[in-house]
């Protein structure tokens, strides 16, 4: 059986960074993942799960996103289970120890494509020249590409 999840949902706080001897960075934190709704339309309650994200990942999560960020993780899930020493009840802990964590950026708000000018057809008689050849006349106009980058 292969152990793997794909949630996108958002960081419910800023994630917390380590170092360990050898440099590398490990980033912790919680992701708080919408469930949908129930056939009546009624909204099911939101997971949350502990994250914790290596290396560059970590870097990207650490230096781009911010508390309510949304992102998206891929890993495997683990479940640690602590029984309480006051109460005596199980609690049960879910955490994804991700290969791959992502933020999810809002696109830019589209920008207005340069203005380009382009020659379009002959639009009045060609003239006659000394050689016997004709040679076109071009009007230029402005015109919008919607491809232009």
């Amino acid at each position: 059986m292969f152990n793997q999840v794909i949630f996108n949902g958002n960081l419910v706080d800023n994630v917390k960074t380590n170092t360990n001897e050898k440099g590398n960075l490990t980033a912790f934190g919680k992701i708080g993942v919408y469930n949908g709704k129930n056939q009546d339309g009624s909204p099911r309650e939101s997971m949350f799960f502990d994250i914790v994200i290596f290396g560059k990942d970590a870097e990207i999560i650490r230096d781009n996103t911010s508390k309510g960020s949304p992102i998206v993780v891929i890993g495997r899930l683990e479940e640690d289970k602590n029984v309480s020493q006051t109460d005596g009840k199980t609690y049960i802990n879910r955490r994804i120890v991700c290969t791959s964590a992502r933020p999810l950026l809002k696109p830019a708000a589209p920008q207005q494509a340069p203005v380009q000018q382009v020659y379009t057809q002959p639009q009045v008689q060609p003239q006659q020249t000394a050689y016997g050849v004709q040679q076109p006349q071009y009007n230029t106009q402005v015109q919008y590409d919607p491809f232009a980058q």
